[in-house]
């Protein structure tokens, strides 16, 4: 009658043996996205001038007062050609007085030199102490410096007299003129712009918008205003490091490889850039993470997993990243929380 009461505690302890099942894992919550494609942009549309290739403004060397001016905005100057000139009567004075030291200063060497010899040949015969002969020798090397000194100030102010005549270093045109006769104007002072014959590029400004695509374009369209239907081919050459403080854009030139007569200088134009490719994936920066030093993004699968899937990016763009590959349009990407999933992990998809 005992038994029953034998057993209870044999059950007690066959229940207690029994593990209990761990409470399933919490799944983790995160925001996604369905991958689309974005249209490609129209490319940018930038207002432009032709410029030369090469262009700078031109100078006296030397100061004094215009006399002559010989050419107006527009023409076509020859490499050598006078330009305008500087009344010349001070540096020719000056010259003249050059002229006159050299003489006095070949004067005073030929004697130094005659002396010199006369010395040598009495110190031969033991007539003058070496003492005298030295000093002759210093004479003469003294005689022969200033000689030098003589020629290099004579070249010097031949060279500013013929500096009061500005040419042309180059073939070109005219484009800007500051020269008045009557005017006194200083040592490299403009008295004109000069823009070289030759290959020629169109001057633009650069919004930071649009920075990025304008650096990363292949090509250029380029139409002048004045002739619509004719277009032209372009190549960036040049772009500034850093934004005009003023305007905030940045300053490029676009070389022209087929410019014909038909484009001038100062004419308006417009460059267009190469429109995008086709269409492109882009994402949320959040969503790509690195693994291995390299981008990647988690997938979620039909069955709510989320794989690692490594992909290639094209370029950032702010806030977003433009995908090259590893992405197929409707695949599902976490885009917030990708830094605490695990590979394998299931998670809740957020409305």
């Amino acid at each position: 009658m005992h038994k029953p009461l034998l057993l209870l505690p044999l059950l007690f302890l066959a229940a207690c043996g029994k593990p209990s099942e761990p409470p399933p894992e919490p799944l983790r919550p995160v925001k996604t996205v369905r991958v689309g494609v974005t249209p490609g942009a129209d490319g940018l549309s930038l207002a432009g001038e032709v410029r030369a290739r090469h262009e700078a403004p031109l100078g006296f060397r030397v100061t004094g007062k215009i006399i002559g001016c010989s050419f107006d905005l527009g023409d076509t100057v020859r490499r050598g050609q006078t330009l305008a000139r500087l009344e010349p009567d001070d540096y020719r004075l000056a010259e003249r007085a050059g002229a006159a030291g050299v003489a006095e200063n070949r004067s005073a060497l030929i004697l130094a030199e005659a002396e010199l010899a006369r010395f040598r040949s009495l110190r031969e015969k033991g007539f003058v102490s070496a003492a005298a002969l030295d000093q002759k020798q210093s004479a003469f090397d003294a005689a022969k410096a200033k000689m030098d000194a003589a020629h290099s100030s004579h070249d010097q102010r031949a060279r500013q007299l013929g500096y009061t005549g500005l040419l042309a270093d180059s073939d070109g045109i005219v484009t800007e003129k500051w020269c008045g006769v009557g005017q006194v104007v200083s040592a490299g002072q403009p008295v004109l712009h000069l823009a070289r014959s030759g290959e020629k590029e169109i001057a633009v400004h650069v919004p930071e918008s649009g920075l990025e695509d304008f650096r990363a374009t292949g090509g250029f369209a380029v139409a002048l205003n004045a002739l619509p239907d004719k277009t032209y081919s372009g190549k960036l050459r040049e772009l500034a490091a850093a934004a005009d403080p003023a305007t905030r854009t940045y300053a490029a030139r676009i070389a022209v490889s087929d410019a014909d007569a038909a484009m001038h200088l100062g004419m308006s134009a417009t460059v267009r850039t190469q429109a995008g490719s086709g269409s492109f994936i882009r994402l949320p920066l959040g969503a790509v993470v690195s693994r291995d030093g390299k981008p990647g993004v988690w997938k979620v699968d039909d069955s709510g997993v989320v794989r690692a899937t490594p992909i290639s990016v094209d370029r950032i763009e702010g806030d977003s990243v433009r995908v090259a590959g590893g992405l197929a349009v409707g695949d599902i990407v976490v885009t917030a929380g990708a830094n605490l999933l695990r590979d394998g992990e299931k998670v809740k998809l957020l409305p």
